[in-house]
């Protein structure tokens, strides 16, 4: 049995990560010391049908006749928590190992890399057999890019309005990995406006944003522009559509 003696946070500068170190006194065994090794979240872009490492290192020497190494992952889409690998052996075609766990390497390789498949998080453990204790834990946030699909406006690119009454302009774009920001401007005006946002979650399903505005008689045929980009696109280039008040007098 371990109980947690001390929790000490420090930088691994071999590779510029939070990591933290958790004492374990084992019990059975008065003097003997287990350190537990706990590396920081690391957020990853790839894109489909690439190729990647997921890094497990360590520094200290864990036999395999002393412990359980395992790579898993978690998906969203569906929701979905299983192993990938246990010790050298991948369970998944996708996957290989690098496993030299004398030299302080648990690494898995990702080959082709899908969305369906991998766009999720996934963790490398080693546990003590017999007490199942965590010595060394690895986190990946992985997001398998994808564009978004154009925006659509609803009510329509030609929205009827009437003067003084509230409407409500809604920016959809289905898909994408990640979400998409969304972002409202009106013509002539590089000022964002306030929108209610949200979320699809997923790139089946659209991110919604909605501008809520009370037009005037002088906002007849006024222009509002949604405009939408997420990492999987180029830097300079962007999805937008508009829509254009015709504003009905009372």
């Amino acid at each position: 049995m371990f109980t947690l003696s001390s929790l000490v946070p420090i930088c691994n500068k071999s590779n510029n990560k939070l990591l933290l170190l958790h004492a374990f006194q084992q019990q059975q065994q008065p003097g003997l010391t287990v350190l537990s090794s706990t590396i920081a979240d690391e957020s990853l872009d790839t894109r489909e049908k690439s190729d990647l490492t997921l890094k497990c290192r360590f520094t200290d020497q864990y036999d395999a006749d002393d412990f359980t190494f395992y790579w898993a992952r978690w998906t969203a889409n569906p929701a979905l928590f299983e192993n990938v690998a246990i010790g050298d052996v991948q369970l998944n075609s996708g996957y290989r190992l690098d496993f030299r766990p004398k030299s302080g390497i648990y690494d898995l390789q990702i080959k082709n890399a899908s969305y369906a498949r991998d766009n999720g998080r996934f963790e490398c453990r080693i546990k003590a057999k017999g007490t199942g204790a965590d010595v060394h834990q690895e986190f990946y946030n992985l997001t398998v890019l994808t564009p978004p699909h154009p925006p659509v406006i609803s009510p329509g690119n030609i929205a009827v309005a009437t003067e003084d009454k509230t409407m409500k302009l809604t920016c959809s774009s289905i898909g994408g990995s990640p979400d998409p920001t969304i972002t409202w401007y009106r013509e002539g005006s590089n000022a964002m406006l306030q929108t209610e946002v949200l979320k699809g979650g997923s790139k089946d399903q659209p991110t919604n944003a909605t501008l809520t505005i009370v037009p005037r008689r002088e906002d007849d045929a006024a222009k509002y522009k949604c405009v939408v980009w997420n990492r999987a696109m180029n830097e300079g280039e962007r999805l937008e559509a508009t829509a254009t008040l015709n504003v009905n007098c009372k």
